[in-house]
């Protein structure tokens, strides 16, 4: 039996998010309150940064005698650019502002405040669990389309907003001409790759995010460093997007969705995620358990070369491996494509779609 990866491109099935703070704070919501994708569920204050000062060295000054030139002691609080010790025409100031945390082996350790930390919702729906002090869950009822890649979008990673559908076809690249004054505030939708310069436009007109099919793997130190955060459906090359995903985002132009570029390749793994709340006018879609061994009729999605990006289903699962053109014995399945016949691919270039 071989457990395959899984990803999910489901038009309805139920989302259960948890938001967990950093830091022990408080939580702002009760367990079965509504709440908004933007609305601040709990908050935390993220201890300050240590700043060491190496004022012996600095003085000049043997450790024993250092005692007698400092100006502040531990507890005391500081400004940035205040005098910490002084001899002679010899001044240490404080590099940053703050409390004075420890004086040790003739340093001075100094912390800056605390940051403020605001956690929000992320999606809208009802909160189904809350731990005081550490977070909660929100579920809702929602289309979902998980990714490969994602980058960008520091410090919080997420975004929400409009989904706008710019191309036509799923292997359509993203264009800067199509991104305009018109896409301000949204989350653009292409569907193969892009270049620099949608990038750049989508930063000077403030999008909130974008989601194409493969990224080309120049353009993935530009992406991590932008604000906006961007999902790679098939990963880092030049890739269409698969139908069924494009499909799925295409039917929901017009929609607000919630995006997340987070990534985890261990378990608990996280993919970059789409997710489009819909109105739960029917019963989500039972999904399959998780980890469940790859059979025949399972839809499925191929990774790499020459099939990469396609969809398909298993019709077969040879107990006998066989061999690549490179020469290798592998174990595989049969899967039929949309337009072909069914086509051998390794167990390891599949993912099942849910």
């Amino acid at each position: 039996m071989y457990y395959p990866a899984e990803i999910y491109v489901t038009p309805l099935t139920l989302v259960r998010r948890e938001r967990v703070l950093p830091a022990p704070g408080e939580v702002l919501v009760r367990q079965g309150e509504h709440v908004e994708p933007l609305q601040v569920v709990a908050r935390a204050e993220l201890p300050g940064s240590p700043s060491i000062v190496p004022v012996a060295h600095l003085l000049d000054v043997p450790l024993a005698r250092l005692k007698k030139y400092l100006r502040v002691q531990p507890g005391d609080t500081v400004e940035q650019g205040q005098s910490i010790a002084k001899r002679g025409f010899r001044t240490v100031e404080a590099p940053v502002a703050g409390k004075v945390k420890l004086i040790t082996r003739g340093r001075v350790i100094i912390e800056t405040p605390p940051v403020p930390f605001e956690l929000q919702a992320y999606i809208p729906g009802t909160v189904t669990q809350v731990v005081p002090q550490y977070g909660l869950a929100v579920e809702t009822t929602a289309a979902l389309i998980q990714g490969v890649w994602g980058g960008g979008g520091a410090p919080h990673y997420e975004a929400w907003g409009v989904l706008k559908c710019v191309t036509e076809r799923n292997d359509e690249p993203l264009r800067a001409h199509t991104v305009d004054l018109s896409c301000h505030g949204l989350i653009l939708v292409g569907g193969a790759g892009m270049n620099e310069a949608v990038l750049e436009q989508a930063v000077t007109f403030n999008v909130r995010g974008l989601v194409i099919g493969g990224l080309a793997p120049e353009l993935v130190p530009k992406v991590q460093q932008s604000p906006i955060p961007v999902i790679a459906i098939e990963g880092i090359g030049a890739t269409a997007m698969s139908e069924p995903a494009f499909r799925l985002l295409k039917t929901n132009d017009g929609r607000e969705a919630a995006i997340s570029v987070r990534v985890r390749p261990r378990w608990p793994v996280i993919r970059p995620e789409v997710i489009i709340p819909v109105p739960a006018t029917r019963a989500p879609l039972p999904q399959r358990q998780t980890g469940t061994p790859l059979e025949v009729g399972a839809k499925v999605r191929l990774v790499r070369a020459p099939y990469m990006g396609a969809v398909g289903t298993v019709v077969a699962l040879p107990p006998q491996p066989r061999a690549l053109d490179t020469g290798a014995l592998v174990h595989g399945a049969e899967v039929a494509l949309d337009g072909e016949g069914p086509v051998f691919v390794p167990l390891v270039n599949l993912e099942v779609l849910r």
